[in-house]
């Protein structure tokens, strides 16, 4: 196109040029010769196609170029078809490959950041479990699990299953699992078997969540953000060993494990043999019992043998309307020779917790929980660090070595959680706590105080 423009500008001057000296010619001439005028008309139309004209057809060529004809575009439509057929074929094989395997990988994103209105002055919430940062953002957790899910109506490998659970954040240096570092740990890792007993025993092998109490540590599947006492400092979190489930029909099963390792609030240092067990009945649709139990010796604090451990209690769940579902969960705990405030060195713990779960809509709920807890023993509680991690289960007086100095104490909580779901897969709560204890064990700026009130926001995401 440059090189067009250039040869018109040139044909124009010598044009022009020519015709003034024809018209100065005729001027000084007597004679008018006419095919001059004929002459001007021939050389102006022929500027007129050059340069007007050609540019506009080497434009048209160029676009003609770059658009594809009717042929072009038929095949250009097919190699687009033939891609995402080929995008299809890909997506229906993995899927064929994960259902002929039975494979599920399936996860959650968590993170929260709690207002604690007593500002104690170490950023640390008072004996709370994985709510520990007080007036900060908390990474709390994200969870990856790659599952197998063991069938009893099949045959030969289609009876074998497994599950592999993997945390990275803050949470997990506090979950008892194996753990890789501070940031990450597999909390559930084990293989199991459908034997063809009856409707199947389900046998399992390795490390997996405790059948013992009504909360979990996967923070979704619980009501609240902010875990209960009973759970956070009485209860395991997870156990190792073997565990035989059998469901004798659609209302009665149970479940008993031989487990040689416990992780809760006070992890195992020995490796002795517990049994725990869990017997589910549910005599309607509506109602659902659980009892549950543990027991074996377990080691003690600094200064004591340690003795024997028993836990007993259980859970009631009633689906009071559509919308509208109870739960009332209670146990009694105690370990013999394990107190080192107590004259009789027994080590007591017991509570007892009520929840109201109820949903407006599919996206708004309203939870609420109160809650009694009782540490005769001053074994449970009080026994974490200000250590940067995990800061967990903290009482005034501690420090980044050593722990607060063992106390008796009897606990009571309020909490209300406001639920709302954008869509299903995403969760965010206002969740508001108040907690009060007949001991000064919390913390209001830099002195000791008997009450914690705080406010969280959760968010978690699943996948």
């Amino acid at each position: 196109m440059l090189g067009v423009g250039l040869g018109c500008s040139r044909m124009v001057r010598a044009v022009l040029h020519f015709l003034a000296r024809s018209s100065s010619h005729r001027a000084g001439s007597n004679c008018v010769v006419r095919p001059l005028d004929s002459l001007h008309a021939i050389c102006y139309s022929t500027l007129f196609v050059t340069c007007i004209l050609a540019p506009g057809a080497l434009l048209a060529d160029a676009w003609a170029e770059d658009t594809p004809g009717p042929v072009a575009q038929r095949r250009l439509e097919r190699e687009h078809i033939a891609l995402r057929l080929k995008e299809a074929e890909n997506a229906v094989e993995k899927r064929l490959l994960s259902e002929s395997l039975r494979l599920h990988f399936y996860g959650y994103l968590e993170g929260s950041y709690t207002q604690n209105f007593n500002n104690p002055s170490n950023r640390i919430n008072q004996l709370r479990v994985f709510d520990v940062n007080s007036n900060q953002f908390r990474p709390n957790l994200a969870q990856f699990v790659l599952e197998r899910e063991a069938k009893a109506e099949a045959t030969g490998w289609d009876r074998v299953g497994f599950r592999v659970k993997f945390n990275a954040g803050r949470d997990s240096d506090f979950i008892g699992g194996i753990n890789l570092s501070t940031w990450a740990d597999f909390q559930e890792f084990y293989g199991q078997y459908r034997a063809p007993v009856g409707r199947g025993l389900t046998l399992q092998a390795g490390q997996f969540n405790s059948v013992v109490g009504y909360e979990v540590v996967e923070s979704p599947h619980n009501a609240h953000y902010s875990r209960s006492w009973l759970f956070g400092l009485g209860q395991p979190f997870t156990t190792r060993g073997l565990r035989a489930t059998y469901e004798f029909n659609e209302q009665v099963s149970l479940s008993v494990g031989a487990i040689a390792y416990i992780n809760s609030a006070r992890a195992d240092t020995n490796f002795d043999p517990l049994v725990e067990y869990a017997l589910a009945v549910t005599p309607t649709e509506k109602v659902r019992v659980t009892v549950y139990g543990l027991a074996g010796p377990r080691d003690g604090p600094s200064g004591t043998p340690g003795g024997t451990v028993f836990l007993a209690g259980g859970y009631l769940s009633v689906q009071v309307t559509e919308h509208t579902s109870a739960v009332i969960e209670s146990y009694y705990a105690n370990q013999s020779n394990s107190s080192t405030i107590t004259t009789s060195r027994n080590a007591r713990w017991d509570g007892a917790a009520a929840y109201l779960i109820h949903d407006f809509t599919d996206r708004w709920g309203l939870r609420l929980r109160g809650e009694i807890f009782e540490d005769a023993g001053g074994f449970v509680t009080c026994q974490g660090t200000t250590d940067y991690q995990p800061r967990a289960n903290v009482c005034f007086g501690a420090t980044s070595g050593t722990s607060a100095p063992a106390v008796a104490q009897t606990l009571w909580e309020f909490t209300g959680t406001v639920q709302y779901k954008p869509f299903a897969s995403f969760i965010t709560r206002l969740e508001y706590r108040y907690d009060k204890s007949n001991q000064n064990v919390f913390q209001v700026g830099g002195r000791a105080t008997s009450y914690q009130p705080t406010l969280s926001l959760d968010v978690i995401y699943l996948f």
